[in-house]
């Protein structure tokens, strides 16, 4: 005879519980953040299966905890102490040795923690990933199968979860495996109700069919799909200015823990994709662009700059109408190794800036022309010139900054006078040449012709670049509508030659190409202009509107100098000589006099119209043909599809809810039994006692006083119920339809159901104005 083991919550139960611990842990480990992350499902999976049989022992509480907490460590120290880290040594050392252990490792983590250092021990995330785990498995297992409570389950492995895909920002879809948990969720919150319900039925000595657990789950099935596949289709939240400010004023405790958190966890991977930076490795030459007002961010400063461009990235070359962005190798930096260690550059002033990030999903660092150090994990990309120094083309953070997430940045801001920059030496080193000097076959004979005509009269690179800038602010209208250049026709050469409008992505192309095409190493930047300063709280605020591009000039001993093309955008000229303190170079006294409008340091809006030299009947024809072309929009320009899809989709999820809760209804009311079983359940809505040594008639009985207008189908009900449990067919009377009765008897208790709530509540309210 084979004996099957018997667990009174049923093996469903278990299985269940093991899944949502398993997919849990297994996003972590798919997440791919450091080595060793396979030991956590392990981990997971143990806790389960031993926290269940300490549930299901004759421990009292504290003894079952203690005991757990002896396994857990024994489980957790076993299992990370078999991770190649450790291969080759004793499993003393793997534990105690006083550098490489575990526990001394630890011991380092915390005094960082305490001390705000920045911990780059990987290990440490690891280990303490699988005392978490065997805390949620432990606690799952206990909170199932001795004190059942089924949302201290579900939830806190349900929000470690969450917190994974909501911060993960790699390749895998972790998502499917917050969907698949949450089915599983909501699965074991059915299967959980129906053991209560069985042990009540039990108690009652009522009779069941055994295989319900089945059509329970099933229904429950149904209703998890029903529910993802309405919450899957949701749109997300998106980032808004109004919730940037907000979060300005709310940034205490867990703007502290994200900081404290990248610091203490720096070694783990981070990804650049899903993020929402505006730029990315392409700048392409096209169309009209529309950008919108939206905030960016806030970057708060000591004072007023006379000047300033907030760098995101830099492009290398140019080929087919468009800039790349090299792909260059990450350096990861630290907050605690010091600035980065960039080349020397003579007349810069070190200037503070603190960037509150309004992105919901972004990894550029933001900053003034140089960036040389931020307070946070970053990685730093660019190539090395020949004394190894970084030569920076755009720095990311490490972890991915959120809607709110604020950080620091040192620069170094360039002070050089026009004096010192055209005496500035021309020669330059290999890593500029071999880059910064590239120009395309497709760049046209006309414009390279332009470009020496333009420089022919000056023997430096400074003046050369002045003259190609001021050119192209006097000569190129600004237009930020125009069409794409049409196939075939290199963007710049159109410019020039063609339409001769543009906005920064054409100024800066035409004045970096032609300055290559004369030998001056040039590149260009994209980021944002200033914005709008403050002076209440020393801070711009830049917007989307503010998105620039402009053009960097190399000059040995100074660096990347910053030239503005763009005609909407202020030129900054730099003073020609240093000012009287010796300091010299940025101030613009004439500048720092009058400050520009909000308007004017956009980031590029259009100058004030100039007079128009269209005659008077040309300029009304234009008009005209631009009133034709208005059209008033159409019904379906102006229907609201997403939104009315969405209606729809809410009422198909509450007319397949409503079927199946009616067709689960009908079963049980259809059913003798379970109609029984009903009434003492209705009665206990009521607030009514019934007795387990009271017989079926007198539970009845306290019903019908309750509920006097329902008694002829209470005592039907109950009748037909004695007959099958209790006669000796074991059958009710043939042709008794219990349906009919709750036809009958179903509104009579709700109506009685809602004026006992009302009366509760009044009575409630009654007594508290008596207080």
């Amino acid at each position: 005879m084979r004996i099957r083991p018997k667990l009174e919550e049923g093996w469903s139960t278990l299985i269940l519980l093991l899944a949502m611990i398993l997919i849990s842990a297994a996003a972590i480990a798919q997440a791919d953040l450091i080595f060793g992350l396979h030991v956590i499902p392990l981990v997971g999976i143990t806790a389960v299966l031993v926290g269940t049989l300490i549930a299901k022992s004759r421990f009292a509480p504290n003894n079952a905890h203690l005991f757990s907490l002896i396994y857990g460590l024994f489980v957790v120290f076993y299992l990370v102490g078999t991770l190649d880290t450790f291969a080759g040594m004793p499993w003393r050392e793997r534990i105690l040795h006083p550098v490489d252990g575990i526990i001394y490792r630890q011991v380092i983590w915390l005094q960082k923690l305490v001390d705000g250092g920045t911990s780059r021990d990987g290990l440490i995330f690891v280990f303490q990933t699988s005392l978490i785990y065997w805390g949620l498995g432990y606690t799952a297992a206990w909170y199932t199968f001795r004190r059942p409570h089924v949302w201290r389950v579900v939830i806190p492995t349900g929000l470690v979860l969450l917190s994974v895909v909501y911060y993960y920002a790699g390749p895998r879809p972790l998502e499917y495996y917050l969907a698949l948990y949450l089915l599983l969720a909501l699965l074991f919150v059915a299967r959980t109700y129906l053991v209560e319900q069985e042990k009540g039925w039990l108690a009652s000595s009522v009779r069941y069919d055994k295989t319900i657990w089945f059509n329970f789950i099933r229904a429950g099935f149904v209703v998890s799909l029903l529910a993802l596949a309405f919450t899957w289709r949701l749109p997300p939240l998106s980032a808004s200015a109004t919730v940037g400010d907000a979060l300005n004023g709310a940034r205490g405790p867990w703007r502290d823990f994200q900081d404290n958190w990248t610091r203490m966890f720096s070694a783990l991977r981070t990804y650049g994709t899903n993020t929402t930076d505006p730029y990315q490795d392409t700048l392409v030459l096209g169309g009209p662009r529309t950008v919108g007002n939206t905030a960016v961010m806030d970057i708060i400063v000591p004072r007023e700059l006379p000047y300033v461009y907030w760098q995101a990235k830099v492009y290398h070359t140019y080929e087919d109408g468009g800039w790349l962005s090299l792909e260059e190798p990450f350096t990861e930096h630290f907050p605690d190794e010091g600035p980065v260690n960039v080349p020397f550059t003579a007349d810069r002033e070190v200037v503070t800036q603190t960037v509150i990030s309004y992105l919901p999903n972004s990894s550029l660092i933001y900053g003034a022309p140089d960036i040389i150090d931020v307070n946070r994990p970053i990685n730093v990309y660019g190539s090395r010139d020949g004394g190894g120094n970084q030569l920076v083309s755009q720095v990311r953070s490490k972890f991915v900054l959120q809607l709110g997430d604020q950080y620091e940045v040192t620069s170094r801001l360039s002070l050089a006078d026009a004096s010192s920059l055209r005496e500035a030496s021309t020669e330059y080193p290999d890593w500029v040449l071999q880059t910064y000097l590239q120009v395309p076959d497709s760049v046209t004979p006309e414009t390279l012709a332009l470009a020496e005509e333009l420089t022919a009269p000056f023997n430096n690179p400074f003046d050369k670049a002045i003259a190609v800038r001021d050119y192209l602010r006097e000569n190129i209208v600004y237009n930020d509508q125009i069409q794409a250049t049409p196939e075939g026709i290199d963007p710049v050469h159109y410019t020039l030659f063609v339409s001769q409008e543009a906005y920064c992505n054409y100024y800066a192309s035409a004045m970096a190409l032609m300055l290559r095409s004369q030998g001056v190493p040039t590149r260009v930047v994209g980021g944002y202009a200033q914005g709008s300063f403050d002076p209440e709280t020393s801070s711009y605020r830049v917007q989307a509107s503010n998105s620039h591009t402009w053009v960097e000039v190399f000059f040995p001993n100074y660096g990347w100098i910053q030239f503005e093309p763009t005609a909407s955008v202020p030129a900054w000229d730099r003073p020609e000589t240093v000012d009287e303190s010796g300091s010299g170079g940025d101030a613009f006294n004439a500048f720092s006099a009058q400050f520009l409008s909000r308007e004017e340091l956009l980031g590029e809006d259009l100058d004030a119209p100039e007079e128009s030299t269209l005659d008077d009947a040309l300029l009304d024809d234009l008009l005209a043909e631009e009133a034709e072309a208005v059209v008033e929009p159409s019904f379906w320009d102006t229907f609201p599809v997403w939104q009315a899809l969405g209606a729809v989709l809410v009422l198909a999820v509450a007319i397949t809810l409503s079927y199946v809760a009616n067709e689960m209804n009908k079963r049980v009311e259809g059913d003798v039994d379970k109609s029984f079983w009903r009434l003492r359940s209705w009665a206990g809505w009521l607030g009514l006692t019934t007795r387990e040594t009271q017989t079926p008639y007198e539970q009845a009985e306290v019903l019908v006083t309750a509920v006097p207008e329902g008694k002829e189908p209470i005592r039907t009900l109950t009748k037909q119920f004695v007959l099958k449990q209790f006669s000796p067919a074991k059958a009710y009377e043939e042709g008794f339809n219990p349906l009919s009765q709750w036809q009958q008897l179903r509104p009579i208790l709700i109506r009685q159901t809602l004026a006992k709530k009302l009366d509760n509540l009044r009575n409630r309210r009654a007594n508290g104005r008596r207080r």
